[in-house]
């Protein structure tokens, strides 16, 4: 498949927020994803968002900078195929209620290249995509997933690494630019 064109931004754009890097699942898979996601923020009072695995977050530096890094690590990631798996939850906000994806190397590969290009810390990772942020007693959340699915047998491959603008409450993050991936 021939690559897309490389990234078009605003480059007078100035911002001193918080910006993320996402991998976004397409067409049925985004569209299933989603529709929970709609379904669980109107009956949990939750905030909506767009499905999305976080491959690395609290970047911080201009934006000409974070294109230039974003169109170098894409050009170097390896084609993957992301599997999501079962569902989970913690005692945390943006990990109130998620699904597992089963790590492989390219995944890991992409996150490693991000950390080092962004100079982020390195911290535990566990790929997962949310489906609800918001805090709730760990008894609900269980009840959710038996309404959701203990499992997801989702399979996706991502062909565009996305730039977020993540300052401020969930229902205001932006997508600022995405770039393309090396897909098989």
């Amino acid at each position: 498949m021939a690559p897309e064109p490389q990234a078009s931004y605003d480059a007078s754009f100035r911002d001193e927020g918080e910006y993320a890097l996402w991998l976004k699942p397409e067409s049925e898979v985004y569209d299933i994803l989603k529709r929970i996601i709609d379904r669980l923020a109107a009956e949990y009072d939750a905030p909506v968002f767009e499905p999305h695995i976080t491959i690395a977050s609290g970047i911080r530096m201009p934006v000409d900078e974070m294109v230039g890094r974003l169109e170098g690590i894409s050009k170097t990631a390896e084609p993957m195929t992301l599997y999501l798996g079962d569902t989970d939850f913690r005692d945390s906000y943006y990990r109130s209620l998620f699904v597992r994806i089963a790590p492989n190397e390219a995944l890991l590969a992409l996150r490693e290249r991000s950390l080092r290009e962004f100079r982020l810390e390195h911290e535990p990772y566990t790929p997962h995509m949310s489906l609800m942020y918001r805090e709730m007693d760990p008894g609900k959340k269980k009840q959710i997933i038996d309404s959701v699915g203990k499992r997801f047998d989702l399979v996706f491959m991502p062909d565009k690494i996305h730039l977020v603008r993540v300052s401020g409450p969930p229902e205001t993050w932006n997508e600022l630019l995405h770039v393309p991936l090396l897909t098989p």
